[in-house]
């Protein structure tokens, strides 16, 4: 019985005969495909291990570069050694691989198969990866998702969020992304005060916090300028009940929420030291007795 797909002559009777002649062929040729994938896998672990040890923490565009590098490469070898053996074993079951190696052969065989989407996400890949937009370990957003990029594949993207979910989503589908971890980024802190407090007092003492905040040297090599009052000290919103100051800081990312967790923190100790009210919401009850 003899099909034809796509210019290839498929004779099923010689497949089986081929098989049952080649099948230890097909077998060694299985297993070290096998044994390829593996050994590929090992040395991506092993190149990772080696540039967390030899890239260190100052460098880190440098080692996510060499992150995403790494991952790519990897899995580029993989998908080759796999459609390798594939071709091989075509040829050891009798099936002519010359129309799949063909342009026209290749079209038909993506054509029938329906592969548009996995031939966008290898386009979409390649952009992304010779764009830069990201590297691994970065921290971005896709659409809903928010998370550590944790693989990379001209294919698709891995991301972990915060809650150690994995997300995968194929490069096709990344129309829109954000970046929070590109170069620098900023700790954005918005503190309101009551109306009844001084603003250039307000400003002073928070002024204090930030001087005790960049000499401290365990976040000192995290801030790349003194915080700031957005605006000159001004003020950045007159809320409904509260006066409201933003503050920002340039930072190496991805300390940001970090910096921004600790300006809480001292601010609400500082103000509760120096009698300045951050104000909240309250409700009064009351009772009534005949």
């Amino acid at each position: 019985m003899t099909n034809e797909f796509s210019g290839m002559n498929i004779d099923s009777q010689t497949i089986v005969a081929n098989l049952k002649t080649n099948w230890i062929n097909i077998l060694i040729i299985f297993v070290v495909v096998l044994i390829v994938v593996i050994a590929i896998r090992a040395v991506s672990r092993s190149l990772r291990n080696v540039i967390e040890r030899k890239i260190s923490e100052e460098k880190i565009e440098a080692r996510k570069k060499s992150f995403t590098f790494n991952s790519v490469l990897s899995n580029l070898i993989i998908v080759l050694s796999v459609f390798i053996g594939i071709l091989v074993i075509a040829d050891q079951l009798g099936i002519s691989i010359l129309p799949i190696i063909t342009g026209a052969g290749v079209l038909g065989i993506i054509l029938g198969l329906g592969a548009q989407s996995l031939i966008k996400d290898l386009i979409n890949g390649s952009f992304i990866l010779f764009e830069q937009w990201y590297q691994i370990n970065d921290i971005v957003t896709v659409g809903s998702v928010s998370g550590v990029v944790e693989k990379f594949s001209l294919r698709t993207t891995v991301i972990r969020d915060i809650e150690g979910i994995i997300h995968y989503i194929p490069n096709s589908e990344i129309k829109v992304l954000s970046n929070s971890t590109r170069e620098w980024a900023r700790a954005v802190v918005d503190i309101g005060v009551s109306y009844r407090e001084n603003t250039d007092r307000v400003a002073a003492v928070l002024d204090s916090v930030f001087d005790e905040l960049i000499k401290d040297k365990k976040y000192k090599k995290m801030i790349l300028e003194k915080p700031e009052i957005l605006g000159d000290g001004g003020v950045s919103e007159l809320a409904d009940s509260s006066v409201i100051f933003k503050i920002i800081c340039k930072v190496k990312p991805p300390n940001q929420w970090t910096i921004a967790r600790q300006l809480r923190k001292r601010i609400k100790d500082r103000f509760d030291m120096e009698g300045i009210e951050i104000p909240y919401p309250c409700r009064n009850l009351y009772t009534r007795h005949d």
